[in-house]
């Protein structure tokens, strides 16, 4: 039954900082994130990136080819991220969502008591520890680590890799 209740719980948090998450990254308002608009938000965030990298973010998931990610674009995109078992996922614009969802306090960062809250509605309490340590290197609540959107997505690319490298071993074992 806590289980069950947990997962609705979260599944009303996550919506509400998805769409708290599309409205920081669209930052004209007018529904649509565009290239400009996430480098605009890196910049603000002290990440740096190439034009031709945000632009095939973007692409990964502009589904009507407009140049534009547009909210029934984003929520696939994330849906599809969040289900994915496999990794293979395109996963750039996902981590950076993954940030902004888990900077409760639009502060630039992410502290290991803000992700700790999403990452138990998420994996519950027997996985917390480990998520924790992949991404701060600490599984500590009183830590005062903090990482920045680059930190985050080093983090997340490493965490990512290593599940990849897991997921390529397992299937060679069955065969």
């Amino acid at each position: 039954m806590a289980q069950a209740a947990r997962e609705r719980f979260a599944k009303k948090n996550e919506a509400e900082d998805l769409l708290r998450a599309f409205r920081r990254l669209d930052t004209r308002g007018d529904g649509k994130i565009d290239a400009d608009e996430l480098s605009s938000v890196f910049r603000i965030l002290g990440h740096t990136a190439k034009k031709t990298e945000i632009e095939d973010m973007i692409w990964e998931v502009d589904d009507d080819c407009d140049m534009c990610v547009n909210w029934p674009e984003f929520q696939t995109m994330y849906n599809r991220c969040r289900q994915d078992k496999t990794g293979y996922e395109p996963r750039r614009l996902f981590n950076v969502v993954e940030f902004l969802m888990n900077d409760k306090d639009d502060s630039g960062t992410v502290s290991i008591e803000e992700a700790m809250q999403i990452l138990y509605l998420r994996f519950g309490k027997g996985l917390l520890d480990s998520h924790l340590e992949d991404m701060f290197g600490t599984s500590d609540a009183n830590s005062t680590s903090d990482l920045t959107l680059t930190e985050f997505l080093n983090s997340l690319h490493l965490s990512q890799a290593k599940h990849l490298r897991s997921t390529a071993k397992s299937h060679q074992q069955k065969r």
